[in-house]
């Protein structure tokens, strides 16, 4: 009898956080990775929904296990869901490998044209993207529309290459964290991206190719607070130098 009192117990806990507000449940699901919170829709049938519309999305090929095509339906179908149903996303993070084909018609990458688009018309405040390719040097050419996404407050890209496809205005104006790592972009087109982001906070750099100079002026970057800048497989030290006038920056970490 004890034993079934406390499965009660247990059930009615679980009934009542199934009738709080969804809007709380998606937040309980936020802080949860995507197959936890695919996995609670088993729960109950007042959960087997509720984690179609969390507020953030992490995908990442690896746990399709070589299904590519089955990994970009899903990526594909789920934003397309999304944007159909009008909800907002804060957070997106994408994880995908480009192994065994030239990168360049990659659908994967391709996409990111349709993609990016739908993120910015659900007001996504957060983009993280990583591609690994088996290619030398094992970078991507990012696409232009990802520097169109104006409603971006926080930036992650790994292993891209920014080249020339920078748009002339970049609608940077709420972004506050800028973190490339493993990036390849040349001077002009790192000082195009500062300009345009007059609200940064933090910038992160690691690895990073092609800059020879880096100079940040107050004027500009009126509200940074930390720069870090971590270059440990650069073959000089002196191969890229570092020029910044911030006499209230709270944090600065340059190794390399």
């Amino acid at each position: 009898m004890k034993k079934a009192k406390g499965k009660d117990c247990n059930y009615m806990s679980m009934d009542r956080i199934s009738d709080l507000p969804k809007d709380i449940l998606h937040r309980i699901l936020y802080f949860l990775s995507q197959e936890d919170a695919v996995r609670t829709s088993v729960l109950s049938k007042s959960w087997r929904y509720v984690w179609c519309a969390r507020p953030n999305l992490d995908f990442s090929d690896i746990n399709f296990k070589g299904n590519r095509q089955g990994f970009l339906s899903t990526v594909d179908n789920t934003l397309q869901q999304y944007y159909d149903q009008g909800l907002s996303l804060e957070k997106f993070h994408l994880y995908a490998s480009l192994l065994g084909k030239d990168y360049s018609d990659h659908e994967s990458v391709l996409l990111l044209e349709k993609w990016v688009p739908l993120l910015t018309g659900m007001g996504v405040k957060a983009f993280s993207l990583s591609i690994i390719s088996d290619r030398t040097p094992g970078i991507t050419d990012l696409s232009s529309v990802v520097f169109k996404a104006d409603s971006l407050e926080y930036l992650h890209l790994n292993r891209c290459n920014l080249g020339q496809n920078i748009p002339e205005n970049i609608p940077f104006v709420g972004l506050q964290v800028l973190r490339l790592q493993n990036v390849l972009m040349e001077e002009e087109i790192f000082e195009k991206i500062v300009s345009s982001c007059p609200l940064l906070t933090t910038m992160w750099f690691r690895e990073c190719k092609g800059l020879k100079n880096i100079k940040l002026e107050k004027k500009l970057l009126k509200y940074l607070k930390k720069f870090s800048c971590i270059n440990r497989n650069t073959p000089r030290i002196d191969e890229c130098s570092v020029e910044i006038d911030f006499p209230n920056l709270e944090k600065m970490e340059i190794i390399g």
